[in-house]
């Protein structure tokens, strides 16, 4: 099964983590990681590293708030080949699919869906109502 490991600013991972789950049920083999102001950089890698570990037995994907962000930036250092990859931007669907689609692909495959899952997740609801 691959794991998840979401890192965000505050307490976003936290509370995205719980929204799919209030979704779909429990999820097995996710963490969620909180970065606060005046956290120390070791101790945040520290607190990846030992979510990555303890996630990933077929790997891992770890999903971030921003690109460029001080949780993406720390994430980048634990990508490896084909058994642990990043994506920036999480939203909701995407953590639900990824709860879904988990044991039916690769790391890489399920990445690259799961970044199209947030894509296609964001709309302008105006746009439907026209």
């Amino acid at each position: 099964m691959i794991g998840l490991v979401l890192v965000t600013h505050a307490g976003l991972a936290k509370e995205l983590l719980k929204a799919a789950e209030m979704i779909v049920g429990p999820i097995e083999e996710a963490q969620a990681i909180g970065i606060e102001q005046g956290d120390q950089v070791e101790g945040i890698m520290d607190r990846i590293s030992a979510a990555v570990k303890q996630v990933s037995g077929n790997g891992a994907i770890i999903m971030t708030d921003m690109f460029g962000g001080t949780p993406s930036n720390m994430s980048l250092s634990f990508l490896e080949g084909e058994r642990v990859e990043v994506l920036t931007g999480v939203n909701l669907p995407m953590v639900i699919k990824f709860a879904s689609d988990r044991q039916r692909a690769t790391v890489a495959e399920l990445a690259g869906s799961l970044r199209d899952c947030g894509r296609e997740s964001i709309a302008v609801a105006g746009d439907y109502l026209k």
